[in-house]
C-alpha cells in the first residue's frame, strides 16, 4: 500500500539485527513483565492497563498478515477479521506487540468472553490493543528506547481507520493511584515500563506488573466430584511445577463454570485420567468426594488472595482455561521486591540465548545445562550448538513432527558414549512435550509428540540427537 510509511518514501533502512538485509524476522519472542510488590521509585517509567486477554504479536509482510501467541503458535486462521485489518496498515513490513481482548458493554476487557469467542470460533468481536512496535519497513526497532518506539506506534495507528486495531494508551500518573483505579474498575492491574529501555525478549525488570489480586496460570492436576457420582466437577485440583521439575499440589478451587464449559472440560479430561496423582504432595482423600486425577496437561487461569506457607493458594477464583501456555512452563510466579533488590532470575540480552551460572545458558525460557560440553569430538560440536540448531530449524521441522509419535535416541555422554533409545518420558520431564492419551497405546506409558518449539529445545537439553516420527 502506498503511503509515507512505505520504503518508497524513505531512506534505505538500517540492517535488521540478527537477520540478513531486508529480511523480516520470522518469529520474535515477546518481552515479559516481572511481578513486583510495589511500584519502582527510580528511573523514568510509563504505565499501561494490564489487559485481561491473550498476548498476540502481529507480523505483516508483502500483504500477508500473521498473528502469533506468546509461544509462537500461529493463530492467523482463527482471527481472519483481524488479519484483514492488519493488511490495511500502510507499511511494507512490520512487527507489532499487543493483546487480544473482547470488550464488554462497559468497554472493559472480558476474559471469559474472549475464551468463548475462541471456543466457538466466532472471533469477529476480538480487538487488538498494541503497545509496542518492534520492526518497521526493514528496520529493527528493538534497540531503540520504548519512548521512541511508542511515538512511532502512535503515529502509525493514527492512520488506521478501524476499531479492531487500537493503541494501548500509557499514563504518567502516580502508579499507586492508577492501581487503585484499575482495581475499582475490576481490571487485572497495570504494567510499568522503563521509557528509556530497549525491547528484550524474555522476562526482566524493565517491565513490571502490579496486580489488584495475584493471578497466574495453574495446571489442572485433577478435579473432585461427589462420592459415587459418574459425572460433574465440584472443584479443580491445581498444580505447579517446581524449579527442579517436580510437580506440586497447589490447592483446590471451586469451579464456577457454565454447564457447557463443564461438559467441554470433562471431554478434554476423559482421555487424561490417571490412577494416581502426578503431584508429589497429593492431598489426603476426603470421605464425601472422589478425586479424579489427570495427566498434567490442561492449564487454567485463576486469581487468588495469597500463597499459604505450605504452598497452596488462598481464596482462588477460576477465570478460564488457557491454550496459549504449555503446562510444563507453569510455575509459581515469584513476586519481586524492587526496592530491596530481592533476587530474581532475569533474562536479558539482545539474543534468545542468555548466559547463566556454571556454564549454563537460557534459551526461550529453558535452562540448558553443560552448554559447552563437546558432544562430537570429531567436529567439536557442543551441546549449545545442537540446541541452537533445533531452535533454528523448528519452523521447518515442526510440520513433519506435529501430531506424530516420536522415538528418541539420547547421547548424554556424547555420540561416542552409550546411546539410549526411548519412546516415553520415563522419569524425565521434557518442557513443551505433548503426551498422547494412554488409550492409544494400552498398557504402556504415554507416547510423545513434538508440537511446539519449546519441545525441540527440551529434547536438545535432554541430549536427543535422533528423532524418528
Amino acid at each position: 500500500m502506498a503511503g509515507r510509511w512505505n520504503n518508497a518514501n524513505k531512506k534505505p533502512p538500517r540492517r535488521a539485527a540478527k537477520e540478513p538485509p531486508g529480511v523480516i524476522p520470522s518469529l520474535i519472542e515477546p518481552q515479559l513483565a516481572t511481578l513486583v510488590n510495589r511500584p519502582p521509585t527510580d528511573g523514568d517509567w510509563s504505565y499501561e492497563i494490564k489487559f485481561d486477554g491473550y498476548r498476540m504479536l502481529a507480523r505483516v509482510e508483502a500483504g500477508n498478515a500473521q498473528l502469533f501467541t506468546r509461544n509462537g503458535h500461529d493463530r492467523s486462521d482463527r482471527m481472519p477479521k483481524l488479519c484483514a485489518a492488519l493488511k490495511t496498515l500502510p507499511v511494507d513490513n512490520v512487527w507489532l506487540d499487543g493483546e487480544a481482548v473482547v470488550l464488554d458493554a462497559a468497554g472493559t476487557p472480558n476474559f471469559n468472553a474472549l475464551q468463548n469467542a475462541f471456543d466457538r470460533r466466532s472471533t469477529a468481536e476480538i480487538v487488538l490493543f498494541f503497545f509496542d512496535l518492534l520492526y518497521l519497513n526493514g528496520t529493527d526497532l528493538r534497540e531503540q528506547p520504548l519512548k521512541a518506539r511508542r511515538a512511532l506506534l502512535a503515529e502509525l495507528l493514527g492512520e488506521v481507520h478501524t476499531d479492531a486495531l487500537r493503541l494501548s494508551e500509557d499514563f504518567a500518573q502516580d502508579p499507586e493511584s492508577l492501581v487503585a483505579s484499575a482495581c475499582k474498575m475490576k481490571l487485572e492491574g497495570i504494567i510499568g515500563k522503563r521509557v528509556d529501555a530497549p525491547y528484550r525478549s524474555g522476562r526482566s525488570t524493565d517491565w513490571v506488573k502490579l496486580k489488584c489480586l495475584l493471578r497466574q496460570e495453574f495446571v489442572v492436576a485433577g478435579f473432585t466430584r461427589l462420592r459415587g457420582a459418574k459425572t460433574g466437577i465440584r472443584a479443580l485440583l491445581l498444580g505447579v511445577y517446581e524449579p527442579d521439575g517436580s510437580f506440586r499440589f497447589a490447592g483446590t478451587a471451586q469451579q464456577n463454570l457454565r454447564p457447557s464449559q463443564i461438559a467441554a472440560l470433562e471431554k478434554k479430561a476423559k482421555v487424561l485420567v490417571r490412577k494416581t496423582s502426578a503431584c508429589y504432595n497429593a492431598p489426603a482423600p476426603e470421605k464425601d468426594r472422589d478425586y479424579v486425577w489427570l495427566e498434567p496437561q490442561l492449564v487454567a487461569e485463576l486469581s487468588f488472595l495469597e500463597w499459604t506457607p505450605n504452598g497452596e493458594v488462598r481464596h482462588p477464583v477460576f477465570h478460564g482455561m488457557r491454550e496459549d501456555k504449555p503446562a510444563a512452563a507453569v510455575t509459581e510466579e515469584p513476586v519481586v521486591d524492587v526496592e530491596n533488590g530481592e533476587p530474581v532470575e532475569v533474562q536479558t540480552g539482545s539474543t534468545r540465548v542468555q548466559p547463566g551460572r556454571r556454564g549454563n545458558v537460557t534459551l526461550s525460557g529453558q535452562k540448558i545445562s553443560n552448554a559447552d560440553r563437546v558432544i562430537d569430538p570429531v567436529t567439536g560440536m557442543k551441546k549449545i550448538d545442537l540446541v541452537r540448531y533445533y531452535d533454528e530449524i523448528a519452523e521447518w521441522a515442526l510440520p513433519f513432527l506435529q501430531d506424530r509419535p516420536v522415538s528418541l535416541v539420547r547421547a548424554p555422554d556424547g555420540i561416542e558414549g552409550e546411546l539410549f533409545f526411548q519412546k516415553h518420558e520415563e522419569r524425565m520431564r521434557i518442557p513443551g512435550i505433548t503426551k498422547l492419551p494412554v488409550a492409544l497405546h494400552p498398557n504402556h506409558p504415554s507416547l510423545l509428540v513434538v508440537d511446539v518449539p519449546e519441545a525441540l529445545i527440551g529434547l536438545a537439553q535432554m541430549n536427543v540427537i535422533v528423532m524418528f516420527s
